[in-house]
């Protein structure tokens, strides 16, 4: 049985990531029915999950996904869904950066095969 958790932004110290930074406020073994990342960066390297499946809500900042090869403008507002399997990868308009919340699902520790990153 899944059980159910609250966690607070706050109190999530961020970890430095190559164009920013990630704040993993729930991830697997915390409970919950997905992981929840708010990440901040100006740009992310193009990379596919083999079998985790996310949601991109924009909180903050322009710029534009590219989901396969397919570009798309990103503002406040914005949601991505990106099905396992799909390369993607983000940038942020010149001198900005893209806050968003990231949904991922299953559940899984980020160095699980299903949500590792791998590079295309």
């Amino acid at each position: 049985m899944r059980e159910p958790v609250v966690r607070h932004r706050d109190e999530t110290p961020p970890l430095d990531c190559p164009y920013g930074h990630v704040e993993r406020i729930v991830t697997a073994g915390q409970g919950g029915v997905a992981n929840v990342h708010v990440v901040k960066i100006t740009k992310g390297t193009p990379h596919l999950h083999q079998g985790y499946d996310e949601v991109y809500y924009v909180l903050s900042g322009a710029g534009t996904i590219t989901l396969g090869h397919q570009p798309h403008p990103l503002r406040p507002g914005s949601v991505a869904v990106i099905p396992a399997g799909v390369p993607h990868s983000l940038e942020a308009q010149r001198g900005q950066q893209l806050e968003f919340v990231i949904f991922g699902t299953p559940p899984v520790p980020m160095d699980h095969e299903l949500a590792r990153p791998t590079s295309v």
